[in-house]
Parts: C-alpha cells; sequence; structure tokens
C-alpha cells in the first residue's frame, strides 16, 4: 500500500543510501573519540581518539576500501564491535610498514631534497594508490590478465576498470598504457594480440601520432610493409615532428625504389 503511494525506483534508491549511511555511522560510531587507542605499534602510543579516527578516515580514502579492509570484522555479523586492536589479518601488518616507510620518507629523505629545494611537499597513502587497495600501474594488471586469460579477459579487464575508474585519478588511461600493454605482449611473440591491442587504442585515441606509430611498426614485424607506410604516414600527418615514423618511412620508401 506504501509503494503505490510514491514511485517505487525512488523508494529503493533512498533505501540504498539509507543502508550506506548507516553502514558508515556504525562504524564511526564503534571508534569513539573518548575511546583509549589500543595495540599501537608504530603510531604514537599516546595518540587521541580524535584524531586516531581522522588518520583512519584518511587510509581508507587514499586506498577506496573501508575499516575490514585491515580491521577484525568477524564478529560484526552477530552486531558485535570491530576489533581494532587485533592484529589477525595480514593487511594490517602491511598497513603498519607502510606507515613506517611513508615515515621514514618524510623525515628522512624529503627532509635531505628540501636543502636543495624547499618547495617540496610530503608523501601520503594516497600520493601512489590514488583510491586502489593496490599501487599496480594499469599496464601491469593488463599484462597478468593477458598471461592468465588471453586477450579477450584483458581487455574486458580494461572496459572494466575504465568503467570505473576513467576520469578520477586512480588509473592512467591516456594513449601510452594500452601501447605499453602491446608492447609487452609483442615481447612474447604475440604480435597479433599486440596488433588487435593497438588498433583498439587508435579507435580510443584517432589523434595519437603514437598509436599509428606503434601500429606501422607492428605491420612492420608481419612484413606488410604497405600498411606500415599507410599508418608511418598517418603518425606523421598527426605530429610532422615524429622522428621515429619519418625514419621509418624514409627506410621503407628507399626500399620501394631498389
Amino acid at each position: 500500500m506504501f509503494l503505490t503511494k510514491i514511485n517505487s525506483k525512488y523508494f529503493f534508491q533512498m533505501l540504498i543510501l539509507a543502508i550506506v549511511l548507516l553502514t558508515r555511522t556504525v562504524c564511526n560510531a564503534q571508534f569513539s573519540k573518548d575511546q583509549k587507542p589500543k595495540n599501537l605499534k608504530v603510531l604514537p602510543s599516546n595518540i587521541e581518539g580524535e584524531e586516531l579516527k581522522k588518520i583512519m578516515q584518511g587510509f581508507t580514502a587514499a586506498l577506496g576500501v573501508k575499516c575490514n579492509f585491515c580491521h577484525d570484522d568477524s564478529k560484526t555479523a552477530d552486531f558485535g564491535p570491530m576489533d581494532y586492536s587485533s592484529d589477525v589479518k595480514k593487511e594490517k601488518q602491511v598497513a603498519r610498514t607502510m606507515i613506517t616507510m611513508v615515515n621514514n620518507i618524510n623525515s628522512d629523505l624529503l627532509k635531505k631534497s628540501r636543502e636543495i629545494e624547499s618547495d617540496i611537499g610530503e608523501v601520503a597513502c594516497v600520493t601512489c594508490h590514488r583510491g586502489a587497495s593496490h599501487i599496480d600501474q594499469l599496464e601491469d594488471i593488463l599484462f597478468r590478465t593477458y598471461k592468465r586469460g588471453g586477450l579477450e579477459a584483458a581487455m574486458s579487464r580494461y572496459n572494466e576498470l575504465r568503467k570505473r575508474y576513467f576520469g578520477s585519478y586512480t588509473y592512467d588511461f591516456r594513449d601510452h598504457t594500452l601501447l605499453s600493454f602491446s608492447s609487452k605482449v609483442s615481447e612474447q611473440g604475440n604480435v597479433d594480440d599486440a596488433l588487435a591491442i593497438v588498433l583498439k587504442n587508435c579507435e580510443l585515441f584517432p589523434e595519437s601520432s603514437p598509436s599509428f606509430t606503434f601500429l606501422g611498426d607492428l605491420y612492420l614485424k608481419r612484413s606488410d610493409n604497405e600498411k606500415a607506410i599507410s599508418n608511418f604516414e598517418k603518425a606523421v600527418r598527426l605530429d610532422p615532428n615524429n622522428r621515429f615514423a619519418n625514419g621509418q618511412l624514409k627506410k621503407l620508401k628507399d626500399l620501394e625504389k631498389k
């Protein structure tokens, strides 16, 4: 009866939003500013709860995760509190190592650098993580996926990540990423797969001179000089100062004259 009086789609959207907000509220409520932190091995032992809470929120935002990424939530299924002091999760051990590393960089390495250049900021988790729990480069993720499942799996993964992260700072979706991935594939002797990757890149970046340069080079590896010349010419039209494409064109046209 109630649902007939309001838009059901709107109702469920609001319901989902309420659940998300409730989850965040529960997580924050469990970590009271008046609660004395326990089992601190890297952070200062006398840190106040409110300050620690802000630090933890910075970590979760930097990695795009929630509290239970590092903290034991085995009791939360029964509406019990999260065990922040537990060391049961390996991610918490890794986090301590990472915090130590960041502190050392800021207090030692960057301190020395500031003696030369004063206008240097500090590094933080977000400097490398940029909203992802792991700091892999996109081309490395694609190449690992390729080795496990082939080209279709790798490109499916690319499309998935592009849909989710494009426009953010987490992964680099500029033209050179797929070109780097194609180079790794080509080095494995899989020229046809590398060619398919670069063709996709040319669709995404039709004004990218490097993409057509790569395409020309791959056609050259397949001994298809005609297509190689065509793509090198397009690369030069897009960027007349493309030295590699100009050089390859000259070599190929000199061969045609012989």
